[in-house]
């Protein structure tokens, strides 16, 4: 048994009564635990917080204005950080989603993981809203496509970690939902191992009372994830600028001869040079680059395949496309578009699939 102390941290912003049943039930089923509930600017909701800020073992934190369910995270993070006390932390929703059943499964999950970000994953199975069903299969595509990992339940707010990752909690960007996904995104490149466990799906009045934006926020998740492949668009936009550069410059002082040989040249060219940007954005963590790619082996190592493969098909593409169309630019250009297609596509299926543990 874990002599770390288990600390629940909730979001809170316009709730109801959920919350209060939340808190008398786990009052009821832990010992020797702290329940931190972050007020994140609710206004007219004052006998709510008033009644669950004098219950036993809770600990109400307060901001001013709403700020979003990223910064009610950091707010408490930061709060047990200056306990500085060794803390096993477990996160969820006030609504009423996460059973106290659900959230003791989750922490003793981790106390056999430690050293891991635990997600408690919902199946999606009954009757499950359209729209959260969408979201779900949404996120957990373009979490396969950009970053190469599966996960069951992508946008899951029950997760237990250890205080040794806060420091990494609170330096990660995001105010509102899209802080969630970081997280994820961020805890996978830095090599901590994401592990899933079966929770219980359950939804009221259609998840009617979410204060998830349905366009906004949705919106917001899929940039949060697709800005991680930035390095990669700079990239290809790179190949294709040096391509058109070097053209130019071998024509004009006559060594281009429109051979194979004088095109695989050029894509050499291009291509390294843009091999060796990527490698200088991701080192340095510039445009959402992945600073961690070398420390975490098997990243690094798909990496490096994944970029001989894609440039491999680059060639390819290019000198089908050239032997056809007139325009070497347009050749260039477009045989860019058909190799980050082949590279998404390699990411979705080559990926390293999580298990959903169920106990």
């Amino acid at each position: 048994m874990s002599n770390k102390k288990l600390m629940i941290v909730i979001p809170s912003y316009e709730p109801d009564g959920k919350l209060i049943e939340l808190v008398d039930k786990l009052n009821n089923f832990f010992t020797n635990f702290n329940i931190i509930i972050v007020n994140d600017g609710s206004v007219g909701y004052d006998n709510i917080f008033n009644e669950v800020k004098n219950k036993n073992n809770v600990i109400l934190l307060n901001h001013k204005e709403n700020q979003g369910k990223g910064e009610a995270l950091k707010t408490a993070f930061k709060f047990i950080k200056k306990l500085d006390q060794e803390s096993v932390i477990v996160t969820c929703d006030s609504d009423g989603q996460h059973t106290p059943t659900d959230i003791k499964k989750v922490y003793d999950f981790y106390l056999k993981n430690p050293n891991s970000l635990v997600l408690g994953s919902r199946k999606f199975e009954g009757n499950v809203p359209k729209k959260s069903q969408f979201g779900n299969i949404t996120t957990k595509i373009l979490l396969r496509e950009v970053e190469g990992f599966y996960l069951h339940d992508s946008q899951t707010g029950l997760r237990a970690f250890g205080s040794e990752e806060l420091d990494r909690m609170i330096s990660i960007k995001g105010h509102r939902f899209e802080y969630e996904m970081n997280m994820l995104v961020e805890m996978n490149r830095f090599g901590v191992d994401i592990k899933e466990i079966a929770i219980e799906t359950i939804y009221f009045d259609n998840n009617s009372n979410t204060h998830f934006r349905p366009i906004k926020d949705f919106l917001k998740i899929c940039f949060t994830i697709d800005k991680y492949n930035l390095p990669l668009y700079l990239s290809y936009l790179l190949t294709i600028i040096v391509f058109i550069i070097t053209y130019f410059i071998t024509k004009a002082i006559g060594i281009y001869d429109d051979s194979l040989i004088s095109n695989i040249y050029l894509l050499i060219m291009s291509g390294s040079i843009a091999i060796f940007f990527n490698l200088l954005i991701n080192t340095s963590g510039f445009f959402y680059g992945n600073r961690f790619i070398f420390m975490n082996k098997y990243l690094g190592l798909r990496n490096l395949i994944i970029t001989m493969i894609s440039l491999i098909f680059l060639t390819g593409f290019f000198l089908l496309f050239n032997k056809y169309l007139e325009y070497k630019i347009l050749s260039i250009i477009l045989a860019c578009i058909s190799a980050r297609i082949i590279q998404g596509l390699i990411n979705f299926f080559v990926i390293k699939k999580k298990k959903l543990y169920e106990e």
